[in-house]
């Protein structure tokens, strides 16, 4: 199976019974997946304050589970800006601290967002090659 269809299947079964009831799979796949699709189209500001965001917490261990541990670093980078803690599960939490961001912060999430698109490694190479080891 691609990892684009595999993806949607993690997503709408996400979209229908929760994060905490995916397979471990599901976990990686939804949350890099939207990790991605978010940061690529809209920046790291607006993925931590949709919905996407939800998964910001996990997607460092997703990324490093299929192999991308570039973009894993990166995606642990901008979680830091919320502290040790990472950023708050709850989105209201999460889009308050957004909303409280200064320049400096900012900055540091625009710099982390021209690493991951300047990075040379193939995220979606990761994961179709750990939806092979998982069959």
């Amino acid at each position: 199976m691609n990892s684009d269809v595999a993806a949607q299947k993690a997503l709408d079964r996400l979209a229908k019974d929760g994060f905490e009831k995916l397979t471990d799979t599901e976990k990686a796949l939804a949350s890099i997946w939207t990790f991605e699709a978010e940061v690529s189209n809209r920046g790291f500001v607006r993925y931590f304050s949709s919905s996407a965001g939800d998964m910001a917490f996990f997607v460092p261990t997703a990324l490093n589970a299929v192999g991308a541990t570039s973009t894993a670093r990166i995606a642990a980078s901008a979680n830091e800006v919320f502290g040790a803690g990472g950023p708050p599960k709850d989105r209201k939490e999460r889009r308050l601290l957004v909303r409280s961001f200064g320049e400096e912060t900012k900055r540091t999430l625009t710099a982390l967002e021209s690493r991951l698109y300047d990075s040379q490694e193939d995220v979606d190479q990761f994961l179709e090659l750990f939806l092979d080891r998982k069959q």
